[in-house]
Parts: structure tokens; C-alpha cells; sequence
């Protein structure tokens, strides 16, 4: 099993891929640094974090499923806007644990700590902005993929950390999600941002604003109509559909879609 790895693409900015793929962000600043997202807990990111900076590390979470928060059981604290409290509960629970545990035993180098070790109770993101020094990141509410997910931008290096709110595959689809009209508007208003790169959870390479314009673009009235019934690999119980665009499938449940698209 591989251990992390990381990429930077600007200065100051890591990009590191947890052992199973998902990929969380550090950002440093002169006097701090900010952590979006802590992987699935399999190893220990803030040790790995403490590889790359001396700084000070506060871990935001951009939402409460497992695959970005369970890894936050390493961390003294971190923070999760208070829409998302059920779902990181839910997501970080033993059952949860459990099933990764059984679909993924190699990935375990101590089960039981996995198993067992609690988490922190974040605390409610109650903050519109961190100053890193010469560093500013500002937060911002997204709800959609989830009803507290949030976005980071980093105005100096005009860098936007989309936590969920997409992927090559935007998840739309679980019962959790508020679906696919507040994604849009959520959606809408991150690309009125000023930013030129972004970087995703399920990419190692970040993506260009233009790049993204031209997928919401893609999202007419008569492509989500059109939208053809789909199964997600490893969710197959929930039904969804999927519009397929340039920049990668969005995947919604049926009647979360804006009153336009289905008339």
C-alpha cells in the first residue's frame, strides 16, 4: 500500500494524495498554514503535514463524508461548518469504519486504532476568512454535494479549493446531497470568484477556470432533460443520472433538477 505523496502546483501549496486516492490541501502562509480535508484516516496526514511545514496547521473539513474526514482522528482539532454536523456523525460512525475495514482490509496497518480511535468533535466553521500571513483564505458555502460543504479560495495565488463541488465525477446523488438546482446556484457562484487555477479532491492536476466555465456551460435545460438513468459503482441502490460534458459526468438525483430542466 502506498504511503502519501504530494504535488505543487504553485508555491506554497501541496497537494497531497492520501494512500486511497483522495487528494487533500495544505496552504502556507508566512505565520500559519491551513489544512482543507485530512483523507481516510488509514495513515497519519499530521504527521505527513509535519513533514512539509513547522507552521501551526488548522483543518478545515469540506464536508463530513468519510473520505475526507475520517483522517481527522489524527488532528487535535479541526472545523466543519455546522450544516454538515449529521453527516460527519453518520460518515465517521463504526458502521462506517467497519465497511472500509471489511472492502479494504489491506489498506489497514493497525485495524483496531482505525477501528476505535475517536474523533474530535469539530467545531462550527464560524469564520468567513484565515490570515496565514501574507496569506488569505477565504471560506465559502457551498451547499449541494452536501448541505454544509464549503469551498476555500486562496486569494493571493488566486487559487480555488473546491473540496466536492467538483470532481471528474460531481456525486449529486446521495440522500444527504440537496441535489443538483443547489449545486448549480452554489456552483454558479464559484465561478464568479476571481481565480484562475483550481485543485479537486479526486484530481492530482488542477483545472483552469475556463475549464469549468465550459462544463456548466455544458448543463442546458435540454442536457439535464436528456439525462439517462446511471448506476455509481459501490452505490448501486441509488438511482441517479448523469449528464456527460466536456469537463466530466455530474451525477444528480432525479427531481433535484431546476424547475426549467424538467418542464
Amino acid at each position: 500500500m502506498p504511503e502519501f505523496t504530494h504535488t505543487q502546483p504553485v508555491q506554497g501549496v501541496f497537494h497531497i494524495r492520501d494512500p486511497l486516492g483522495v487528494h487533500m490541501t495544505l496552504a502556507l502562509g508566512r505565520e500559519a498554514a491551513l489544512l482543507l480535508d485530512a483523507g481516510y484516516g488509514t495513515r497519519d496526514a499530521y504527521e505527513y503535514v509535519k513533514t512539509l511545514t513547522p507552521l501551526p496547521v488548522t483543518l478545515l473539513l469540506s464536508h463530513g463524508h468519510h473520505d475526507h474526514a475520517l483522517g481527522a482522528m489524527h488532528f487535535p482539532e479541526s472545523f466543519l461548518h455546522a450544516e454538515d454536523m449529521p453527516v460527519f456523525r453518520q460518515y465517521t460512525g463504526r458502521e462506517q469504519r467497519e465497511t472500509i475495514a471489511v472492502n479494504i482490509p489491506h489498506a489497514l496497518p493497525d485495524p483496531e486504532a482505525f477501528l476505535g480511535t475517536p474523533i474530535p468533535e469539530p467545531k462550527l466553521l464560524d469564520r468567513e476568512a484565515f490570515s496565514l500571513g501574507r496569506l488569505t483564505a477565504r471560506v465559502v458555502h457551498t451547499p449541494g454535494h452536501t448541505p454544509g460543504s464549503i469551498a476555500v479560495l486562496l486569494e493571493e495565488p488566486r487559487l480555488l479549493l473546491l473540496g466536492d463541488n467538483w470532481n471528474p465525477q460531481t456525486w449529486l446523488f446521495f440522500p444527504e446531497s440537496l441535489g443538483l438546482s443547489a449545486w448549480m446556484e452554489s456552483f454558479t457562484h464559484l465561478l464568479s470568484l476571481p481565480f484562475d487555477l483550481a485543485l479537486a479532491p479526486h484530481q492530482t492536476e488542477p483545472v483552469s477556470k475556463e475549464f469549468l466555465l465550459s462544463q456548466f456551460a455544458a448543463l442546458t435545460p435540454k442536457a439535464i432533460r436528456d439525462a439517462r438513468p446511471v448506476r455509481v459503482r459501490g452505490h448501486e441502490e441509488k438511482p441517479a443520472r448523469v449528464v456527460r460534458t466536456p469537463a466530466g459526468e455530474v451525477i444528480f438525483r432525479s427531481g433535484t433538477e431546476p424547475p426549467e430542466a424538467g418542464a
